[in-house]
């Protein structure tokens, strides 16, 4: 089991550089075939390596998987089924934070993470109402728990662990809001090269965190 596992960690490495790679050559016919296997195969790792453990682990990488399947079409439907997939996965995130006690429920860090998020919600709402029309509510949601991982993180710091949280809910964020501004606002030929490579240092960080502390 441990060398089985050792290979699926070589192969998702793979994956993600031949997506990588077939990006930045703008192959997006190959690029396509290699996009939705990394996140499945972190659900798979997790499976494998203790099911009773991570298994709350797997199904949110799952729900990332299934998100980036429904994204690969720029369809507006399968866009928003995509977006609640990652919403479900993101908000299960906090869940297993607090539930494993990663996170301590602490007030006075509850009501500072939901000012800033409030604060957020305002500007990014006032910001891309018009050009995300009714997108914008979901849109709003879905970052401000992102942002809600981050803030807290930075509260809750117990040990040098915390950075990879922190550091990947970050990229995370900023990965979204790029989403957003390629979607909605406009596109470049180098903004998806960015956006997924953010994306995956972000879950490499987040889900290093959770398998080591």
């Amino acid at each position: 089991m441990k060398y089985f596992s050792i290979i699926l960690t070589i192969i998702l490495f793979i994956f993600i550089f031949l997506e990588i790679l077939f990006l930045s050559l703008c192959k997006e016919k190959e690029r396509k075939i290699f996009k939705c296997f990394p996140l499945l195969t972190i659900s798979i790792l997790f499976l494998i390596i203790d099911y009773e453990k991570f298994y709350i682990l797997s199904i949110i990488a799952f729900l990332y998987f299934l998100g980036d399947f429904l994204l690969l079409s720029f369809k507006k439907k399968l866009f928003f089924f995509g977006a609640i997939s990652f919403a479900i996965g993101h908000a299960l995130l906090i869940f297993y934070l607090f539930y494993k006690k990663i996170f301590i429920l602490n007030f006075t860090n509850l009501i500072i993470s939901l000012l800033f998020i409030i604060f957020f919600i305002v500007i990014f709402y006032l910001k891309m109402k018009e050009k995300m029309k009714s997108f914008v509510y979901g849109g709003s949601i879905y970052l401000s728990l992102l942002l809600f991982i981050f803030i807290y993180s930075l509260l809750e710091v117990t040990s040098y662990k915390f950075i990879f949280l922190s550091f990947g809910s970050l990229i995370y964020y900023v990965s979204d809001l790029l989403v957003i501004k390629e979607r909605f606002i406009e596109n470049s030929k180098y903004l998806n090269l960015l956006i997924m490579s953010l994306y995956y240092l972000a879950n490499i960080l987040i889900f290093s965190f959770l398998y080591i502390y």
